[in-house]
């Protein structure tokens, strides 16, 4: 009887351990991001027939020790309904090319880049029957898609500035 409790501790043991480590489809490894969104020069939805697209032109540093050599700069807009259901792009995708990003070269250690595209990065449409829903919080999430040449790695980051005051605004 010892061995069969023994054995059944390790399991669970095992399986609690395994569990941690596990992903789910809908997790994100979470770590800290070297880019941060420092100042925000630009921040506004602005309305096309019937939907609502958010532009943003600011700064983000690169916080880490590493140079980067091709970053890449893409903006997605998240709604957290009152209910605690969250609203992403790949719900409301327009299927329509809304924007490319923003590209930086050789971002180094401590350095502030502007980050706009040439206008500004933009969301995707999102549908203005959206504005109906009982929200809770609106968030900008920018990833940062990077490559180092130096050690090899490529990766995303990701940074959010919360943009819930902009939306209430909206008429």
């Amino acid at each position: 009887m010892r061995k069969t409790t023994t054995k059944s501790f390790v399991l669970l043991i095992a399986l609690n351990l395994l569990s941690c480590n596990s992903k789910g489809n809908d997790s994100q490894t979470i770590k800290n991001s070297p880019f941060k969104i420092t100042k925000t020069i630009k921040s506004s939805f602005e309305r096309h027939g019937d939907s609502y697209k958010y532009n943003f032109i600011g700064e983000a540093q690169n916080n880490s020790t590493n140079i980067y050599d091709d970053v890449y700069t893409t903006l997605e807009v998240q709604l957290e309904l009152e209910n605690g259901s969250i609203i992403t792009e790949r719900d409301y995708d327009s299927g329509l090319m809304t924007s490319f990003g923003d590209t930086e070269k050789v971002w180094k250690p401590n350095e502030v880049r502007k980050i706009d595209d040439h206008g500004g990065l933009d969301s995707d449409f999102i549908p203005a029957h959206y504005k109906e829903y009982k929200v809770k919080k609106v968030l900008a999430i920018f990833d940062f898609s990077t490559e180092d040449i130096v050690n090899h790695t490529k990766d995303t980051f990701t940074d959010t500035i919360d943009i819930t005051k902009k939306w209430n605004a909206l008429q």
